[in-house]
Parts: structure tokens; sequence; C-alpha cells
């Protein structure tokens, strides 16, 4: 089922749901108004022929009290003596089927009209619905009461013809309703439908380029930029997957291309098996530093959380590199000690090798807020140009020229273990000669 004809019945449904909430209140509230009224008028009739019993002229009077006791009026002497009653005419109401009797005991005296069958000869009350009579009996002495029953199909056929109405009214607007609402949810879910064309053909063909139009307003044209920024996003980390996947592999080739020429080398006796070997152990080395890196980049953030302390981390590893420690002498934290190290190196290295014979030093000190534990390699060389900077942390990123060995990932492998730990790596040229890389790492219990 279509989001367009969901949306339509689910209108017509709702639409439905409050005409018949609206419909059954106004019923309720129409049946008690017609069978008050009816009611009124039944006992207006019962009260015009008491009054005829009674030989009273005049207005009805309503019945205020059943008449218990009451044995002063002279149709009640005539019951006593059993002398006949005169015939008196049906006083029913214009317009209605309106009939009585009066009863003494399970005898009928006297019926006004043809009285129903279907009525019990027992004394009620309060009024009744029977069938389509209301009826109900009004005492007048002892062992005696006037029973009336007024017809009362004109009502319930009026009530029978509001429900009838309610329930058409709700059909025929609810599907009114519906085909309204089929009709504006096309233009108006038109950006779902180009979104969905959009992801279908991305799906289908791989191509990142597509956009959908933003167009719409509210939910729908946040829910297009949105999809559009994720297309940006995965088209350029295709980019740089692509961009990755190619240097890794020209680093690689590197080694491998050196070794076979090493190898071709020994075999025709141009090299002697020393120079071989010194030759296979360092581009191993380098393959080996490589990968380490190669891994440590595609971690994207996991990292192995222990308890260490980070001020002896970075003594051992200065001291390995021949470079003073200022710092403190002790730092507990948590993080990956084989990260940290192996970023701590790759600062050191890139440091003694961009600066070559300058002094370089290691120092680890506290943020100002205490947060961040700040390890700072600093160098007095001649730094970087501001558009080298700018890309330094790029994987396989190597300034213009330079003739220095390396394969353009330390920068790279110490901003992922920064990031790893909750901090940043920073690098600055310092004033007036020298540079600095600061390894920011969040300072947690372990």
């Amino acid at each position: 089922m279509s989001l367009r004809l969901r949306l339509a019945l689910f209108i017509a449904l709702a639409i439905a749901l409050a005409l018949l909430v609206q419909g059954f209140l106004g019923y309720a509230s129409f049946e008690r108004l017609q069978m008050g009224n009816l009611e009124r008028d039944l006992n207006a009739y019962l009260a015009r022929i008491a009054d005829q019993l009674e030989g009273r002229r005049g207005p009805p009077r309503l019945f205020r009290r059943d008449r218990d006791g009451d044995s002063g009026t002279e149709w009640m002497e005539r019951l006593r003596d059993n002398t006949p009653l005169l015939p008196l005419p049906n006083p029913a109401p214009v317009g209605t089927i309106a009939h009585a009797r009066l009863v003494q005991g399970q005898v009928v005296l006297r019926e006004w009209g043809s009285f129903p069958s279907e009525i019990p000869l027992d004394y009620h009350p309060a009024a009744r619905l029977e069938q389509n009579w209301l009826y109900r009996s009004v005492r007048l002495g002892p062992g005696l009461y006037l029973q009336g029953a007024l017809e009362a199909s004109q009502v319930r056929a009026s009530l029978a013809g509001y429900q009838q109405t309610v329930l058409f009214t709700a059909l025929v607007v609810a599907l009114l309703g519906a085909g309204v609402a089929w009709l504006v949810s096309g233009p108006a879910l038109r950006p779902l439908r180009h979104l969905q064309q959009a992801a279908r053909r991305v799906a289908d063909s791989g191509d990142l380029s597509l956009r959908v139009p933003a167009e719409g307003s509210g939910e729908l044209l946040h829910l297009s930029q949105t999809f559009n920024q994720m297309l940006e996003r995965l088209s350029a980390f295709r980019q740089r997957e692509t961009e990755f996947t190619r240097n890794a592999a020209h680093e690689l080739r590197t080694p491998l291309t050196s070794l076979r020429l090493q190898l071709d080398a020994l075999q025709q006796g141009l090299a002697s098996p020393e120079e071989t070997l010194s030759v296979v152990r360092e581009e191993v080395e380098r393959m080996t530093h490589l990968s380490e890196s190669l891994l440590t980049l595609a971690r994207e953030g996991r990292g192995q959380r222990v308890g260490l302390d980070v001020a002896q981390l970075a003594e051992e590893v200065a001291q390995k590199a021949g470079v003073p420690y200022q710092g403190p002498l002790h730092l507990e934290t948590s993080g990956d000690p084989f990260l940290l190290r192996q970023a701590l190196e790759n600062l050191l290295s890139n440091a003694q090798k961009y600066a070559p014979g300058a002094p370089v030093r290691l120092e680890l000190a506290h943020s100002d807020d205490r947060q961040f534990a700040i390890l700072r390699v600093q160098d007095e060389g001649p730094g970087m140009p501001p558009e080298v900077l700018q890309r330094a942390t790029e994987p396989f990123y190597r300034a213009p020229g330079t003739r220095v060995p390396g394969n353009g990932l330390g920068l790279s492998v110490a901003a992922q273990v920064a990031q790893v730990h909750g901090g940043r790596l920073e690098l600055k040229n310092l004033e007036p000669r020298g540079f600095a890389a600061e390894l920011w790492i969040r300072v947690q219990p372990a």
C-alpha cells in the first residue's frame, strides 16, 4: 500500500470517526428531546381524561401526585355503587394516536379508544416504551388507576431517520475527504517521491553524484537536504577511500620493487649477500611500519583502553629517541599504550627528520581546565609553510619537493590516535623559529 493511499485512508477514517462521535452525541440529545415531548403529551392526555372523570372543565391539570386515598369525587361514589359511567370522548392530542383505560384491580372499567394489546395490564407509574407505544399509569384511588398509551412510531421513525442521516453523512463525507486527500497528497508528497526515485537510482547505479531537488517545506525539505548531505559525504568518503587505496598500493609497490631489484643484482653477482641482506631488512622494516600505520588508520576510532602512566610512557619514548623529557613524573589516565607510543614515535621521528640537527624535546603538561594531557614535541627547525600545514594530516600527503624518506602517514596516524583518545592533534609554527606538534588526549580514570 502506497503512502499516498495510506494517507487518504487515514484521513477518511479520521473524518468518519469524528462525524460518528458528533452524530452519536447529537442523536442522544435529539432522542432525549423527542421522548421528553412525547412524555409531556402523554401526561397532558391522562390529565384531560382525569378531568373528564371528575366532571371538571377548563385547561387540563398535570398530575402532581397519585391520588391514593382521594375518595371524594362523584365518579368514585358511582364506582362504589356500581353505577354505569357515562360515555366520554377520547381527548387524544391533535395529530397523535392515544388510548387510555380505567382499571380497577385486573378489571378494565372503561377504555378510550382501542387500547394496544401488547401493553401489560399492570400499574407502571414511570413512562415506558413498548414497541411503538409510550405508556404509563396514574393512580386515582385504592386499587384504581388510569393507564394511557401514546403512539411513538413517528418519534421512532424520526430517530431512525436521524441515525441513517448520520451514517450516510459520515460515509459520504469520509469518501469525499479521502478523495480530496488523495488529490492534495500527490503534490505534497512529490519531494518524497523524488527522494525514493533518487535512492533507487543510487542503489541501482552506485552513482553518488545524484541529488534530489530541495523542494517542499518542513520535514520533507529537511529530509531532502539531509539525503543530499549524506550523498555528498558518501561521495567524499569514496573519493578518499580510492585515493587512500591508490597511495597505499603505491607505497607498498616501492619496497617490493626495491627488493626485486636487489635480488636480481644478487643473482647476477652485482651485489654481495651482505648488501642484499641489509637492503632486505631495511625494506621489510619499512613495510612493517607502513602496515602498522595502515592498521592504525583502519581502526577508525577504536582502541583498547587500559590504565597507564602517560608520563612514564612519554619519558620512555623520549629516552629511546634520545631527546629530553620535561613534565611530571606520573600522570595516570586510561588509553591505548601501543597507539600512544606509535604516535609519539611518529612525531619525534618527523621532528628529527625535518629539523635535522635542531634541538628536539618532548613535554607533558595539563590543559588549563585539566581535562586534557598535552604531549608536545617541539623542535627549533624551520617549521612548515602555511599551505603544507593545512594538509599535513592527510594520509600519504607529502610536501612538494620533499626528499626526506617517508610515507606521509606519520601525522595522519598521530591525528587518528588523538581522536581515539577524545582529543586532537595541533600543529603550529613557533616564533621566531621552531615547530610544535601537540597531541591532546582526554584524561580519564582507568
